[in-house]
């Protein structure tokens, strides 16, 4: 009886780790990344599974979305289901044609799968390359990136903003607040309360100078 049960079971696949092979956006070919042993000891050389949807964190009907770049040779998951996916691969949720379980043609792949390096046990964590975002449990983010490139129709910072390394604008430079809004600029330069200052000097359209006389003499420097 127990041999007949491992027989059985020896025929079904529900899930292994692959290892892609092949990746054109939309599916992977994948291979098992663990051969079969057989009951005779002998081993049989995990085959390679073409076509296999991969499935992403996706809601919103397909607004939100979250992916990764897959290579050849990247760990995925592979899932191999208990019915037949044709007809739900072309997007029907009705009864499969095909009587078929567990079968090698029927998988699909969740990537990422693989344990890795010591993970942050502290921050939320996202990392590619040299750059990185963690979020930290008091709502804090740090981003490190060697260059940031923010594509938006409006972007609005509802805190205190500090720049520390230089800063490059192309279309200009507009602002708007009250009487104690500030910008500082290294250099003794800053934008205070709508006025142009240099070390505490007014030097807008608005600002007088002292010492004035007429004739051909030069004014003392701004009030």
């Amino acid at each position: 009886m127990n041999q007949l049960i491992t027989s059985i079971l020896s025929d079904i696949n529900v899930c292994l780790p692959g290892v892609v092979q092949a990746y054109d956006g939309r599916t992977v070919t994948a291979k098992p990344a663990l051969p079969k042993q057989l009951a005779n000891g002998q081993t049989l050389a995990a085959p390679l599974i073409v076509a296999v949807p991969v499935c992403w964190p996706i809601a919103d009907g397909g607004q939100a979305m979250i992916t990764v770049p897959l290579k050849p040779g990247d760990p995925v998951v592979l899932h191999f289901s208990q019915r037949s996916l044709e007809n739900w691969l072309s997007g029907s949720d009705q009864a499969p044609d095909d009587p078929r379980q567990f079968d090698l043609s029927d998988a699909f792949a969740t990537p990422v799968m693989r344990p890795g390096p010591v993970a942050d046990t502290e921050n939320l964590t996202v990392q590619y390359g040299p750059g990185s975002l963690k979020l930290a449990p008091d709502g804090s983010l740090t981003v490190r990136v060697p260059r940031q490139h923010v594509i938006a129709q409006e972007t609005i910072f509802d805190s205190p903003v500090t720049v520390n390394g230089l800063l490059t604008y192309t279309a200009g430079m507009a602002g708007s607040g009250g009487s104690g809004s500030s910008i500082s600029i290294s250099g003794g330069a800053s934008f205070e309360g709508g006025k142009i200052m240099h070390n505490g000097k007014n030097i807008g359209s608005d600002h007088r100078h002292s010492g004035v006389q007429t004739g051909g003499g030069t004014t003392g420097g701004p009030v």
